[in-house]
């Protein structure tokens, strides 16, 4: 069975001059323009494609990638508006439609929103910036340490929301904030902590203790090597310098180098750090 709005693994029934045929179960046969079937393909293989509806409401088959499936959460822009709702980019020829009815507030054209892609009653791919109709406040599954996907939500009083793998809040506090952050970012993070009542903690550095931190000690002594022994980078640093350089919090990099200066492998010279002699 074909699923709207997502990708789907379908076989080549025939190839023509304009392009190629894919069987479409319940829908019959789809259209796939000649530019963008895969060369080595043949009749009785399979490949992979997104199926939606174009401006003409035909199901339709494209090897092209849209910015988000049904399911997921994307950062869009709208292109424009009209008495009904809002038309967003989502990377295809027909733009997303965003009905009044599901818009936390008026969307304008130019903006970026935050929405989840979805299937309405009809059937129709649609997208919502009601968001929490669709990210859950509690997590199931979800474990400390674990890589996730997110992006960046509103900031707050307390640091940044944060959506978590398309399904769940999570809070970045201020004190996690190691680089410049935007509405709509999307970024790869750690789960700091899981609380009692199930709501995330997130976290911009990999969890890992002892293993990071002599990974990034390593990191520096390497760098001080392939600069004649000095870098111009210490504990006075900037929070986004250090970030930028070794893509961890300017606490991991204080408590490295003061690690590293301690066991006099370092020392510290006026605007940076110096191997020992």
């Amino acid at each position: 069975m074909v699923s709207f709005g997502q990708y789907n693994f379908l076989k080549i029934v025939r190839k023509t001059g304009r392009g190629t045929f894919l069987a479409g179960g319940q829908l019959g046969e789809l259209f796939l323009p000649k530019g963008q079937t895969p060369d080595f393909c043949e009749a009785g293989d399979k490949i992979e494609v997104f199926v939606y509806r174009n401006s003409d409401d035909e199901a339709v088959a494209t090897t092209k990638k849209p910015r988000a499936a049904v399911g997921e959460i994307a950062c869009l822009q709208v292109v424009s508006c009209n008495d009904v709702g809002a038309f967003l980019d989502w990377g295809l020829p027909k733009d997303l439609f965003a009905p009044f009815g599901q818009q936390s507030t008026p969307m304008k054209t130019g903006e970026r929103h935050i929405v989840a892609i979805y299937t309405d009653n009809t059937g129709r791919i649609a997208a919502s910036s009601k968001l929490n109709r669709f990210v859950k406040a509690e997590t199931h599954g979800v474990k400390t340490g674990q890589k996730v996907k997110v992006i960046v939500g509103d900031k707050t009083d307390i640091g940044y929301k944060m959506i978590v793998n398309s399904k769940f809040w999570g809070v970045l506090h201020k004190s996690d904030v190691i680089q410049p952050l935007k509405y709509g970012n999307a970024l790869t993070a750690y789960v700091k902590n899981v609380r009692p009542d199930g709501r995330l903690d997130m976290t911009l550095t990999e969890m890992g203790g002892e293993k990071r931190d002599g990974s990034l000690q390593a990191t520096i002594i390497k760098l001080l090597q392939d600069n004649d022994g000095f870098y111009p980078i210490n504990d006075k640093t900037a929070p986004d310098v250090i970030y930028q350089k070794f893509a961890v919090s300017k606490k991991v990099f204080k408590a490295a180098i003061g690690k590293l200066y301690k066991n006099r492998k370092i020392t510290f010279d006026g605007n940076g750090i110096r191997l020992a002699k």
